[in-house]
């Protein structure tokens, strides 16, 4: 399709139609997103930039009229799938507002908000929802996914608190889904969300922040030669029974600000004292015959979700890949196994890997997480002791060889935790084959996503979701 075909939807919109015609403005347009390996990849028909919900219905219309393939991206930009060749780029970059009701204890979010944008006004009323783990991640694009952050743990993924969702359909109606307007829509939704329409706000069940929102947190570090002793000391402590949801211990393979290579143990302490916080990161520092150094501190809920934003800066090139592990604890020898896996790839990590931005993380997901059962929500990822990602950044734009040894240290690392493997993220999981959609979805769940995918969309106009490999080749 011609760019001057385009015309007649620019004069029916509020906001801001960018074609290849306008280079300069195309360009960066293009590049905004925070993944310039997948921006430079990709060449997308146009961006339509919302100015709100009308502009969104006027804009699947006409595309559904041409037969045009339609993406969504919002403010964060991350998804793989927000943007596709010769697709019109639905942008909700200017619908940010959130709305807070403290007296319910609810929030209302734009779709084009990120979890910055949630925690600053939640975090004004002492309440709180899981947005991610860096502020600057699209909230729709981790709220579709199921959306799993820092303190999953304690509060589960985000479709646990989502009460209610606005959505433009494929016959560009804007609709209210919810329990009990339609409980089997809803149900996919909480998910599996980007499959039936688009939407355009949220509403969210708060939680509670105790302590004014302060808590205990930042990496307890020792050098890398102590990996093994250091991991299996965590292993044997975060299976410790009657622990508190509260009470988060991650494992990172991580480099300190001088370049050099390093583990931590990452607490996230929630509801407790200072003393009794501190109490706790004392025995943690213990391991390993006393850490290198220690960051532990109080320090407030938004600033720890802010913490490692620096490390993923828009711009860079990235590819991330993980999965969800079980073992039993008890177990010396599985223990060992995942012990000496992770150590393993660590060291094999390729030479030109940036180190801010490469990690191997290890992150609870116990919990409130397994208290909803597989077949509540269409997120199925509710099994498994640890979810475990490899996570990668690389200097040169150009060099295809870069890419795909960070692509194959990412995929060979979770390949290697396969004995231990019992489901995987949708958001983590980069499928590029049915067979690893399969591994995210049930076989129960998959059937009811496509009765719902046949009844809401079956022209497939929202194609380029999770269902669209190639943004992932």
């Amino acid at each position: 399709m011609a760019d001057q075909e385009l015309t007649d939807l620019a004069s029916s919109l509020r906001g801001e139609l960018i074609t290849r015609d306008n280079e300069e403005a195309f360009r960066a347009a293009r590049l905004r997103g925070w993944n310039s390996d997948l921006n430079r990849r990709v060449k997308p028909l146009a961006f339509v930039v919302v100015s709100g919900v009308r502009d969104i219905v006027t804009t699947v219309n006409y595309c559904r009229s041409k037969n045009i393939p339609i993406t969504v991206r919002g403010k964060g930009a991350h998804s793989p799938y927000g943007m596709a060749d010769d697709a019109v780029v639905i942008d909700l970059m200017q619908m940010t507002a959130v709305r807070v009701d403290p007296e319910k204890k609810l929030a209302y979010i734009q779709a084009g908000a990120n979890g910055g944008d949630v925690d600053h006004e939640t975090a004004l009323h002492n309440l709180v929802c899981i947005t991610g783990s860096v502020s600057h991640t699209g909230f729709a694009g981790v709220a579709l996914g199921g959306g799993l952050g820092h303190l999953s743990r304690w509060l589960g993924p985000v479709v646990d608190s989502i009460v209610g969702y606005e959505m433009v359909t494929a016959k560009g109606e804007v609709v209210r889904v919810d329990e009990s307007r339609d409980p089997e829509l809803f149900w996919g939704m909480r998910g599996n969300g980007a499959s039936f329409g688009i939407v355009t706000e949220f509403v969210l069940r708060l939680h509670d922040m105790p302590n004014e929102g302060i808590i205990r947190c930042a990496p307890i570090l020792w050098a890398a030669d102590k990996a093994q002793e250091v991991m299996t000391s965590w292993m044997s402590r975060i299976a410790q029974p009657d622990r508190k949801e509260t009470e988060t211990l991650q494992f990172a393979f991580m480099h300190s600000p001088d370049g050099d290579p390093v583990c931590g143990v990452v607490p996230l302490i929630v509801g407790e004292t200072e003393a009794s916080g501190k109490a706790t990161c004392d025995e943690l520092a213990a391991f390993g015959g006393g850490a290198l150094v220690r960051q532990d501190a109080q320090l407030p809920y938004t600033a720890m979700q802010a913490a490692l934003d620096e490390c993923f800066p828009f711009g860079g090139n990235y590819w991330d890949k993980g999965v969800f592990i079980d073992y039993d604890p008890n177990d010396t020898t599985a223990v060992s196994s995942i012990v000496d896996t992770a150590v393993k790839y660590w060291s094999q990590m390729p030479d030109f890997a940036l180190k801010l931005s490469t990690f191997l993380l290890f992150l609870e997901v116990s919990g409130a997480v397994a208290r909803t059962p597989s077949s509540g929500t269409s997120f199925s990822a509710r099994t498994g002791r640890l979810w475990a990602t490899a996570l990668i950044g690389w200097p040169d734009d150009d060099d295809a060889k870069q890419r795909a040894a960070s692509k194959q240290w990412c995929d060979d690392f979770v390949a290697a935790l396969g004995p231990f493997h019992v489901t995987t993220y949708l958001n983590n999981a980069m499928p590029e084959s049915e067979a690893e959609m399969r591994g995210v979805f049930p076989e129960e769940t998959l059937k009811r996503l496509q009765s719902l995918k046949q009844k809401h969309d079956p022209d497939n106009m929202f194609k380029m979701g999770a269902w669209q490999y190639e943004a992932n080749k």
